[in-house]
């Protein structure tokens, strides 16, 4: 987020064109004195060498001055006070504090490592670099071998272990992010402060490196694929994802993968300034091949367009939205901006956090930092309204107080301003700062003043996204600066005084910089000048990857010639060339055509008859080595057969009932199938269901049988020949198919959420003593809905309260199938004290569509009440 990007030079900004151009998402304070006119417009603190800033929008203004002083309140330096404190409970005595300031909850006397690393920033910006420094080797030092490398989650402000996450060093709180998150933060520190300790402190630096080297290799065990996990067991056993109330079964998780991606790159620019060059350049590797690993296979399912967010113990993908685990792959600048995917993923962001949005205050603060760094400044800043306007409402944990006293929600408005607003982005050590305008309409100007870095102070001004003011306050030599505009811009302004501008693409945006020494006490006023023109970038191709398209064949087109299959797409504006490929699967390995041309069209002549294929188009520019792609897997046509399709084959018909499951391969080349019906000794067959597309299909008017049936299979061409078979009873056991193994149509929990082959506590599922692998658990009140296949004829569980509450006297559910919307099945009351023994499920469901697995809390409230359905199945039939 705050650091430059994958193979971005980490020194001097004049060579870090791409490196700031990894969208800072900082934001800035006030700007030169005079540039703060008196009026209506409004500023927030003092000018007396700490930051300030001042805006048009009297919103941010006062928001800001309020989260300076809220910020301020938490420190914890000098102070002597309660250890293990947790709300009314006293603790275990008092200490002297070391520099510190609170992270995490309000009423607890701790710091927690995730809330200190989103906070250090803003810490930094209010003068606490000392209690940063003190803070972070205070984590470091608790990392040892006995701990698996893992640093303690929370410590008191005296820097013990706090008691209420840690028992004992197999039995702490524990999360897998957090671990690279404080490599990646020491490097923003060194960058921020150029504070030669980051490199040099035998503690730090003996964490950086077990948490890149030792850290991982312990924890690769499940799916040795160089990914740190987590257990699955919960966070106090290692959990993988920050997400402590999504699904525990994951055992590596997006935020864990992103954070473990920007710690090796933070370990390598650290290593570079410590002048281990070899020791750089691997981290790098590292950290390249961990990106495309990403992006060719972890985090990509051709069955769903969104990033996978994390996977399970059998390497079982997890799509869909998970808050931490999908938000921090923007968070790290891990998405690859010349991925469509990625632009229509951050949509998705911006949308799910809407609609699913954390109950938690501090998880929503994650959200503007992930929308600044792709540019996306306009909702940026709508979220950061929505966090100010939510500040004084209660917290979901009563005893925290209002949202506004979470500690994180006051330091990460101060940094979003500087990093966010105001792009700043430091380089202490090289004595260089970039600045770039993220502000959106609303905003008429932002003014930041006092922003340190290393020994600098300066201030920043930014007028819309065409004026920028840098004013370098104090410090031992020039500053070099680096300021940015988004757009193509002919030519610059400083002063008054045309300059040639750079070009860079950052993060997907287009920006048009130049790089200036200010010297101390002097100002710098930088101005657009002429059009702006998207198109007057030299070499960089242009085009956004949300407007880069492929056009015909259409997707899902059929009857395409296979000996003249023409293709066409967008044009990618400033691309040299273009690279289609053609593959008979949809994750495009199976490559049977490529073409390399100018134009946005290409023909291939030999494509196989009667075939699905995908396609993609990549626009490339070999000058900049800049490639855009349209990815396949997500488009695909399908060739003019030459004949009408083979007969079908096998085909089965089993009744229960008054109902018959048809199942049936279609022949190669197929498009859809017929299904035809007879009575037994009869060939008068009558069409009964046309167009399937699938392989079965369920005849629920099959009373006054026997029948026989006949399939046939169609293509562009034709009908061809059919299958016939006689209907037969369906067999008492079949293939059987847990239902953790299926996807569900929806699950909801009341309290924290489902897992599969887990219970609710991420502890293995346990009935009476005996543990089972597969099954689903939950808590009252719950409801789980599955949507059977036609060919699922039973369905199987063990049901019962998990052992773990098997002594409270609170825990009472009842369990119910529904289906079709008719209760099928009733528990009755289950208790863990006195003991309900398990009951077993066994219930027909041939011709059910919609399966509900329903917990009720048995009327008296949902205390205690983990629920298992153990070894929940169904069994199939035959053949299917």
């Amino acid at each position: 987020m705050r650091t430059p990007p994958p193979g971005s030079p980490p020194s001097r900004p004049s060579t870090v064109g791409a490196a700031v151009a990894v969208v800072a998402a900082l934001l800035l304070t006030a700007v030169a004195a005079p540039a703060r006119a008196a009026g209506a417009d409004a500023t927030a603190g003092p000018d007396d060498g700490t930051l300030t800033v001042a805006s048009s929008s009297e919103q941010l203004a006062d928001a800001v001055n309020w989260a300076r002083s809220r910020a301020l309140d938490h420190v914890q330096t000098g102070k002597h006070g309660r250890v293990n404190g947790n709300g009314s409970n006293p603790g275990t005595g008092e200490a002297d504090y070391i520099p510190s300031y609170w992270a995490g909850y309000a009423h607890r006397t701790a710091f927690y490592s995730r809330d200190f690393v989103h906070q250090a920033a803003g810490g930094h910006l209010l003068g606490l670099e000392a209690e940063n420094k003190s803070m972070l080797t205070a984590f470091a030092r608790t990392a040892n071998e006995a701990r698996k490398w893992y640093p303690l989650w929370a410590l008191n402000f005296d820097g013990s272990p706090y008691n209420v996450d840690y028992r004992s060093d197999t039995n702490f709180v524990r999360e897998v992010p957090a671990v690279f998150e404080l490599v990646q933060e020491a490097e923003e520190q060194y960058r921020w402060t150029g504070d030669a300790d980051y490199l040099d402190d035998p503690v730090l630096w003996q964490y950086y490196t077990k948490a890149v080297t030792d850290f991982v290799a312990l924890h690769d065990t499940q799916l040795p694929n160089g990914v740190a996990e987590g257990t699955g067991r919960g966070i106090f056993q290692g959990a993988a994802s920050y997400n402590e109330r999504g699904d525990q079964a994951v055992i590596e998780a997006g935020d864990g993968l992103a954070s473990q991606y920007r710690a090796y790159l933070a370990y390598a620019y650290l290593a570079k300034e410590k002048g281990d060059l070899e020791t750089a350049t691997s981290f790098e590797r590292k950290a390249a091949q961990l990106k495309r690993y990403f992006e060719d296979d972890w985090g990509v399912t051709r069955d769903a367009w969104e990033y996978v967010r994390g996977r399970g113990p059998a390497n079982e993908p997890y799509a869909g939205f998970g808050r931490e685990n999908s938000v921090f792959y923007a968070v790290k600048e891990f998405l690859d901006a010349s991925d469509k995917r990625t632009w229509d993923y951050l949509d998705y962001l911006d949308r799910m956090y809407v609609e699913d949005r954390p109950p938690n205050i501090e998880a929503t603060t994650y959200v503007p930092d992930a929308l600044f760094n792709y540019g996306f400044d306009e909702q940026a800043w709508t979220w950061m309204k929505g966090i100010i306007g939510k500040l004084h409402l209660p917290h979901e944990v009563p005893t925290q107080g209002t949202n506004g006293d979470y500690p994180e929600t006051s330091f990460t408005l101060v940094s979003q301003t500087v990093e966010g607003l105001a792009g700043v982005r430091p380089n202490a050590p090289e004595h260089a700062v970039s600045v770039r305008s993220h502000l959106p309409a609303e905003i008429g100007w932002l003014d930041v003043d006092h922003v340190r870095v290393g020994e600098h102070d300066f201030g920043v001004r930014h007028d819309g996204t065409t004026k920028t003011v840098v004013k370098h306050n104090a410090g031992p030599q020039p500053l070099e600066v680096t300021v940015q505009f988004p757009g193509g811009w002919p030519k610059l302004k400083v002063d008054g005084r045309p300059m040639k501008p750079q070009y860079v693409h950052v993060n997907g945006r287009a920006l048009t910089q130049v790089t200036l020494t200010v010297p101390v006490g002097a100002s710098v006023t930088v101005t657009t000048s002429g059009d702006v023109n998207p198109n007057r970038h030299g070499d960089l191709i242009l085009t956004h990857p949300q407007d880069f398209a492929l056009l015909s064949p259409a997707d899902g087109a059929t009857g395409v010639p296979g000996n003249g299959a023409t293709f066409a797409w967008q044009p990618a504006l400033n691309a040299r060339e273009y690279r289609l490929r053609v593959a008979r699967d949809a994750a495009m390995t199976d490559v049977v055509a490529e073409a390399t041309v100018r134009q946005p069209t290409a023909r291939i002549d030999t494509l196989d008859a009667g075939r699905t294929f995908y396609w993609e188009v990549t626009a490339v520019n070999p000058r900049t080595r800049q490639e855009l792609v349209t990815p396949g897997g997500e488009w695909h046509f399908r060739t003019m057969p030459t004949a009408a399709p083979g007969a079908p084959s096998p085909v089965a018909a089993y009744r229960v009932g008054n109902a018959v499951a048809v199942t049936w391969t279609a022949a190669e080349g197929a498009l859809e199938s017929t299904i035809y019906r007879a009575a037994a000794g009869s060939d008068d067959f009558t069409a009964i269901a046309t167009g399937q597309t699938g392989g079965s299909w369920l005849d629920r008017d099959a009373a006054g049988g026997p029948y026989r049936y006949r399939v046939t299979s169609s293509n562009e061409i034709g009908e061809g020949p059919g299958t016939v078979v006689e209907e037969q009873a369906a067999p008492a056991d079949g293939p059987v198919e847990y239902l953790s193994d299926r996807d569900w149509v929806s699950a909801t929990a009341g309290w924290r959420s489902v897992l599969k082959d887990r219970a609710v506590s991420g502890n293995p599922i346990r009935l009476a003593g005996t543990e089972y692998a597969k099954g689903i658990g939950t808590h009252a009140n719950s409801e789980i809905v599955y949507d059977l296949e036609p060919t699922d004829t039973r369905f199987l569980a063990t049901v019962g309260i998990d052992d773990v509450q098997r002594t409270s006297p609170n825990a009472s559910v009842v369990f119910q199938v529904l289906a079709d919307g008719e209760v099928v099945y009733d528990s009755g009351l289950m208790r863990a004290q006195p003991y309900s023994p398990p009951q077993r499920v066994e219930l027909d469901v041939l011709g059910v569509e919609r399966l509900v697995l329903r917990v009720t809390d048995a009327g008296n409230t949902n205390n205690s009440d983990h629920a298992d359905w153990a070894d929940a199945k169904v069994v199939r039939l035959p053949g299917s």
